[in-house]
């Protein structure tokens, strides 16, 4: 197991995730006076520090293990996953100061990691291809996941060489909201839907028989996401209103389906379950927001807010307190360990991280939406107690694992 998630990106990634409150309390300074490069430097420390390296070092393991195929060039990715974390950190670092210099070099070095990376996914994306059936599809969903990444690291990147005069003025409103959108709709939701139509097994118990659904959901939200960014680019409003029409009935499919599933869950560890369903229910809020965003009321850094911590944000969560900690288990104890998550974690910890994180991401939303820079540090303040429980918690299920592991 240790050679599948490498762990070290996984480290660097958290350790994001703690700054990223840092910085949003930072950026509730200047949050009545628009977007500044505080909060640019937030959102990127989440999407890109926390979430998007969260995810490349979890689809070391999870692509060979969904196609059923070898991926011989995994080391090669594994060490271009850390040189995207030092392009990240350079790009969070040039938003800070602000330094142009930073933000075009690190801009350039992660799309450099993504390109790495890809190719050498493509190896066994190819394989499954060729070999058809499901593993076809599912091979094709991966290999369009991260084709949207590279698109919208690319947008990203040409929007940073606009801070020194080399892109026209006009790219500098439309590639934002697109960069937004394929980055968020294209590359984040993409994989939170697809990856979890496969993991509620083990965190529910049971995973959805409704493949109608999941495709008619997925087929919806992949039209919004492409008429939203096109729209975006082509300053075209109305197409941008109905690309999210359409962003917000696809996740509202899945957000029934997914809760279909959880209510009937068989598994007892609950709180990656009531993670997965606040998941949902914010997907559908910032669907919502978004719409609202696109008719030219000021709920942009509400919709944005609410798809990286609640959306993608609580999935994260979930996941590493149901797969996550199995993974530390078996590190730990073997392959063979069939430990339950909930017998090393610590229960009151795992629900106060729950609650002070949802606290966070309701808080952040309605400071966005009223400009309050008062609630927004509360908000910060809620989420960085949730990532210092988190963390507790983690050291005690690796205690816990570790001590079990010496007596046996």
């Amino acid at each position: 197991m240790k050679s599948w998630i490498p762990p070290l990106p996984l480290a660097l990634a958290m350790s994001a995730f703690g700054l990223s409150w840092l910085l949003l309390y930072r950026a509730a300074a200047t949050l009545s006076s628009g977007v500044s490069f505080t909060a640019l430097a937030w959102v990127h420390a989440v999407a890109l520090g926390w979430i998007t390296l969260v995810a490349l070092s979890v689809l070391q393991h999870v692509i060979p293990a969904f196609l059923d195929v070898e991926w011989r060039s995994r080391p090669i990715g594994r060490g271009f996953i850390l040189v995207f974390a030092f392009g990240a950190a350079a790009l969070i670092a040039g938003f800070v100061g602000p330094s142009a210099t930073l933000l075009q070099g690190g801009a350039f070095v992660a799309v450099l990691a993504i390109v790495v990376y890809a190719l050498t996914a493509c190896e066994p994306l190819g394989a499954a291809m060729r070999r058809g059936g499901t593993g076809r599809a599912v091979a094709r969903a991966f290999g369009g996941t991260l084709l949207f990444l590279l698109l919208a690291a690319l947008l990203g990147a040409i929007a940073a060489l606009g801070l020194s005069g080399t892109v026209p003025a006009t790219w500098l409103e439309r590639l934002p909201p697109a960069h937004a959108v394929l980055a968020i709709g294209g590359w984040l939701s993409l994989l939170v839907v697809g990856v979890s139509a496969r993991t509620m097994g083990p965190i529910a118990g049971m995973r959805s028989s409704r493949v109608r659904v999941h495709i008619g959901s997925s087929t919806t939200l992949l039209a919004g996401i492409l008429l939203a960014g096109i729209a975006a680019i082509l300053h075209l409003k109305s197409a941008a209103v109905v690309g999210c029409v359409l962003l917000l009935a696809g996740i509202a499919l899945y957000a029934f389906d997914l809760l279909t599933v959880l209510a009937r869950a068989t598994v007892s560890h609950r709180p990656p379950q009531v993670l997965m369903a606040c998941a949902a229910l914010a997907a559908v809020a910032s669907a919502a927001l978004a719409i609202g965003a696109a008719t030219g009321k000021p709920y942009g850094a509400a919709a944005v807010y609410v798809a990286l911590l609640g959306w993608t944000g609580n999935a994260v969560l979930a996941h590493l307190h149901h797969i996550g900690v199995r993974v530390l288990l078996t590190t730990v104890r073997g392959e063979d360990d069939e430990t339950r998550p909930q017998q090393v974690l610590i229960a009151p910890l795992s629900w106060l991280t729950v609650l002070a994180y949802q606290a966070a991401i309701v808080l952040g939303a309605l400071a966005a939406l009223r400009g309050d820079g008062a609630l927004l540090r509360i908000a910060a303040d809620a989420g960085f107690i949730a990532f210092l429980v988190m963390l507790t918690n983690v050291a005690a299920a690796y205690r816990n694992a570790s001590l079990h592991a010496k007596t046996t």
